[in-house]
């Protein structure tokens, strides 16, 4: 799954599409409602016994996050969290420059 930044009529969109280039999720407005809407479907995928009751991280408070980093020793390995849904999302592919550059 990758996340694409586009531009559209009615402005900067963001979008998820799968390994074939295929679009999987509507278009969203913002980068956080990109990173919501993969959050779910990654829980909808996943197959296992699942253990969390929410779909929200605890440590998706990036400033609580950070607090604790620079205030506690911690052995964790992973402060940000195991799953890929815990890992804050980077656009992969940015179609906006591209297309700016056409309207230039």
């Amino acid at each position: 799954m990758e996340l694409v930044k586009d531009l559209s009529d009615s402005g900067i969109v963001f979008y998820w599409i799968d390994e074939a280039g295929g679009r999987i999720s509507p278009e969203l407005a913002t980068l956080n409602l990109a990173h919501e809407w993969h959050q779910q479907a990654l829980f909808e995928a996943y197959s296992g016994e699942e253990r969390r009751v929410s779909v929200i991280d605890r440590r998706s408070d990036r400033n609580k996050r950070d607090s604790m980093l620079r205030n506690y020793i911690s052995s964790q390995a992973n402060p940000n969290g195991r799953r890929a849904s815990d890992v804050a999302d980077e656009v992969d592919l940015d179609l906006v420059k591209e297309k700016l550059k056409e309207f230039l």
